[in-house]
C-alpha cells in the first residue's frame, strides 16, 4: 500500500455506507458521524472518525464541541 493511497483504502470498500445508515435513522450525515464516532463498535467507531475528519469536523482526532458563538458585534462602552 502506497503512502498516498490509505484513503482510497479506507473508502473504497463500503462506499455510502454512513449515508445509507443516516438515512436510515433520518439524521443527516454529520449528526449520524458524530453518533457513531461514539459507537462501542470498532468498526462503526472508526467509520464516523473518518467521515468527521473528512468533513473537517474533527481537530487533532477529538470531535470539536460546539462553542456558543452568536452573530453579535463588539460594541465599546465610553465611560
Amino acid at each position: 500500500m502506497a503512502k498516498d493511497n490509505w484513503i482510497k483504502d479506507a473508502t473504497s470498500q463500503h462506499k455510502g455506507s454512513l449515508t445509507r445508515a443516516a438515512k436510515k435513522h433520518g439524521r443527516s450525515t454529520a449528526s449520524e458521524a458524530k453518533v457513531e464516532a461514539k459507537s462501542p463498535n470498532r468498526k462503526i467507531a472508526s467509520r464516523g472518525r473518518l467521515a468527521l475528519r473528512f468533513m473537517g469536523k474533527a481537530k487533532h482526532g477529538n470531535i470539536k464541541k460546539a462553542r456558543g458563538k452568536t452573530n453579535q458585534k463588539r460594541v465599546s462602552v465610553k465611560a
